[in-house]
């Protein structure tokens, strides 16, 4: 019987964490397009955020930004609500750690 468990031992010195009895990791890769909950979790910060927020260069209230959401990294876009309507942008990298968002600076 030593035979059969001669291949779980030489599979746990050859890879790293390896669990026979856990299911397969499926990785995210990175040109996978966000899914709904990303992009309501992203749309959702930003508008707090411009909520909250002034234009640096006016003092002008932001509008509701703006995400262009084709793939990653998701760009967020915000015009101020003064008469210039300075633009501000942002983006959003994925990580392996989760989201990393950027602020709204001015364009």
């Amino acid at each position: 019987m030593e035979w059969f468990f001669l291949h779980w031992t030489f599979m746990a010195y050859l890879t790293a964490g390896f669990d026979p009895a856990a299911p397969p990791r499926t990785g995210r890769h990175w040109y996978e397009p966000p899914g709904p909950a990303e992009k309501w979790m992203i749309e959702t910060a930003y508008e707090t955020v411009a909520a909250e927020d002034r234009c640096t260069r006016c003092g002008a209230p932001l509008g509701r930004p703006r995400l262009r959401v084709d793939a990653w990294p998701i760009r967020v876009a915000a015009r101020c609500r003064g008469t210039a309507r300075h633009r501000h942008r942002a983006t959003v990298f994925r990580t392996p750690d989760g989201l990393h968002t950027h602020p709204l600076v001015r364009a």
